[in-house]
Order: structure tokens, then sequence, then C-alpha cells
């Protein structure tokens, strides 16, 4: 499926009706950093460019990666490691607009390293030689933690790490199938309340705001829809810049396309969504997924 084109010129075309509004399909996952995609659609930010989205839900990068290149949707919010590795893989992904990006500090950052209630595992120190879960091998959590690691002055070759899924992973490290866990939102808020502790953040270790996700088309969709993808640019940075200004209509859109309840959207930490795409993080970032061996060149 990896190795499959963009699907024909009719499939990769996108639709218009009789009053000229272009209708995309992005492919998302069921996940608070989505809700300015979700508020810009509320707020009419789409539809001012003349454009009609309709979100197709997914339950994984790889999911995203196949819709996308299949010609089954023509946007698709994904993490930069994913599209990192889809176009060493040779797959024509092309990042369009930015989604997400860690926090500038530890304190208020939505993906950490915890370990239970009572544990020694304090610092990142302490993780060296310790099992972690994750959510995907080779994929963003791996590369973020191993280099935060060496960034620390822990051997990233001394952990083990263990795939588990996000919503198991609490219950895996009360059961100490696991050392530590790579708590992301709402798990994040909700380990927290019940006494786990943070041990590193590692976005903010490796720099403030690093990026975490995108939004992303196909070459041929690009070169055939240029014109589209750039009201499409317009829009979710408009959207991206009104959650960032309005975090708690940002909140409250959250409930109605996740799982997570309104108390919990009320308290978890959000990621910052700048609209800028910082190229010299990215490039770090891409170095860091070929030093520990995610890629090739």
């Amino acid at each position: 499926v990896l190795l499959t084109g963009c699907g024909d010129d009719e499939d990769s075309a996108a639709p218009s009706g009789e009053n000229g509004v272009t209708t995309i399909t992005v492919g998302v996952l069921p996940i608070g950093n989505a809700a300015p995609l979700y508020l810009g659609m509320e707020k009419g930010f789409f539809e001012e460019e003349g454009l009609e989205l309709k979100p197709q839900m997914a339950q994984s990068g790889n999911e995203l990666v196949t819709t996308l290149v299949s010609g089954d949707s023509q946007v698709a919010f994904l993490g930069y490691v994913p599209v990192i590795v889809a176009r060493a893989q040779g797959l024509p992904l092309k990042v369009v607009a930015n989604a997400d990006n860690g926090a500038d500090t530890a304190e208020d950052e939505w993906q950490v390293i915890l370990s239970r209630k009572g544990s020694d595992i304090r610092e990142p120190a302490d993780l060296a030689g310790k099992t972690v879960a994750v959510n995907a091998l080779k994929g963003v959590a791996e590369v973020a933690l191993k280099a935060a690691l060496e960034k620390e002055g822990v051997d990233p070759g001394s952990i083990k790490l263990l795939e588990i899924p996000f919503p198991e992973m609490p219950a895996a490290l009360d059961a100490k199938r696991v050392d530590a866990i790579w708590g992301v939102e709402p798990f994040l808020t909700q380990a927290l309340a019940g006494g786990a502790q943070e041990v590193l953040a590692p976005n903010p270790t490796l720099g403030p705001a690093f990026p975490n996700g995108t939004y992303a088309t196909t070459d041929k969709y690009l070169e055939e829809n240029a014109e589209v993808m750039e009201r499409f640019t317009r829009a979710m940075n408009r959207s991206s810049q009104y959650a960032t200004e309005n975090p708690d209509e940002a909140r409250a859109v959250i409930p109605t396309f996740t799982q997570i309840p309104e108390e919990v959207a009320q308290e978890m930490r959000l990621p910052l969504w700048p609209t800028e795409i910082d190229r010299a993080q990215l490039e770090d970032l891409i170095a860091y997924t070929q030093k520990y061996g995610v890629i090739d060149d």
C-alpha cells in the first residue's frame, strides 16, 4: 500500500458543487490537538475561502498516510515524524500548514514521561535501563524521547521501549508492566490526578514550541490544486490563530469530535498552535529521526 500512487486524476481532484464550493476530505485523529480545525469550521473560516471540509476519522498515523496516498482524502493531520518517514520511503507527501507544537516550558507540556506514584524514578537520569511505554515504535515518541534523553546526558540506547496504546498506559504503569509511560492528554491530566510523577518533558527539552504535527497533502494533489491548497492554508492558519487567542472556545469544541468529557477538556493542557513552520527545528527533527535509526536517509 505504501508504494501505491495517489489515485487517478478523477479521484485526486477536489469536487466542486454548483455553488463553486470545493469539498476537501481531511483525515484526522480524534484528539484535542485538532481543535483549531473544528473551530475554524464552526466559525466559517473555511467557508469564507469557498471550502467545505469533511473530516474523516482514523485511529493511527499509518491509516492517515494510506488514505492520503490512495486519494481517499486530500489533506491529513499527521505528526511531522510520520511525514518525514513517508518522504524517506519515497511517498509523495508535502506539508501545507502547521498543526500543533509542544509547549515552551515543561510545566505546560502536554506530552510528558510519567512514573508511578511513589516511584524512585523522578528525573531523567533515573530512566537509564528502564522500560518506557510508547504508543508506537519508530514514531514521534521514540524520536523525541531518545533525543531529549541524550540532551539530558542519558544514554538513549539504555532504555527499553514497549508499545502500548495510550488508553492502556496508566493501567500498565500501575501494574508495573513498565517503569514509565509517554503520557499525553487527556490521559496526562488523569494520571497526574492519580499521583503519577512528571519525569521528563521531551519537547521543551528539545526547544520551545518544538514542532509536533502538521497538515499534509500529496505532491500530485498540490500540483493540480495549488490554489485550493492556498485557500486551505489561509483558513487553517486563521483557525490556529483564533484557537490560540480563544482557548476557552478551543476547549469547548474538543468534546464535540472526541470522547474527552467536558470536565477533562476544561483541565487538560493544550498544545501550542503557531502558524509559523520553523524550518530549523524541523531540520533538527529530521536529523534525530535519522540518528536513532527510524530512517536511513
